[in-house]
């Protein structure tokens, strides 16, 4: 019987350590696409670091790129979608492979652009004062395209009654979850 609990012990903690590791990604995410700089330092293990295209440096330095950046977009807003997961967990330690497709809109050529891109997050990962955080975090570029052609679907966007996405505390999910992140 002891062996039994044991057992679902470590399978219980090992579900809680998988499920702890996705909730951080996603918050990643959200941290990204709100442009909320402390929800984006909040991924990171103290001294993490972010290997982000041409960055390579501390992930708390990263979100201050991400959210700088965000200032030079006009309007519109970014998603990042966080898809399949493959996570190892070795104790207190952890690496994962992380899909995701994101959409940039920028205006790295003068005027409006949307691009998409599909690529992996490699994170390695360490539980410390109970928490799990991003150790060294390296992004691959798996495909991308530049500037998606067309205009907007017009009864998707506010003119058509939806609420648009802000960036930061304006974004209609912060009233809905109560100021929380």
């Amino acid at each position: 019987m002891d062996d039994e609990l044991v057992s679902l012990r470590r399978e219980v903690q090992r579900l809680r350590d998988h499920e702890e590791i996705r909730q951080l990604l996603y918050r990643y995410a959200r941290g990204v696409d709100r442009a909320d700089l402390a929800l984006i330092q909040s991924v990171y293990a103290e001294g993490g670091t972010d290997h982000h295209g041409p960055f390579d440096g501390p992930g708390t330095d990263f979100a201050h790129v991400v959210v700088d950046g965000a200032k030079k977009v006009w309007d519109h807003v970014g998603n990042h979608h966080i898809t399949n997961h493959w996570i190892e967990l070795d104790g207190d330690t952890a690496r994962a492979e992380v899909y995701f497709l994101a959409c940039h809109p920028h205006a790295d050529n003068g005027h409006p652009e949307l691009a998409v891109m599909s690529g992996r997050y490699l994170d390695e990962l360490e539980r410390r004062d109970g928490g799990w955080g991003i150790v060294r975090r390296t992004v691959v570029s798996d495909w991308t395209r530049n500037h998606v052609d067309g205009p907007e679907w017009e009864k998707t966007t506010e003119r058509g009654g939806y609420p648009g996405g802000r960036r930061g505390s304006g974004d209609p999910s912060y009233p809905f979850f109560g100021g929380d992140r």
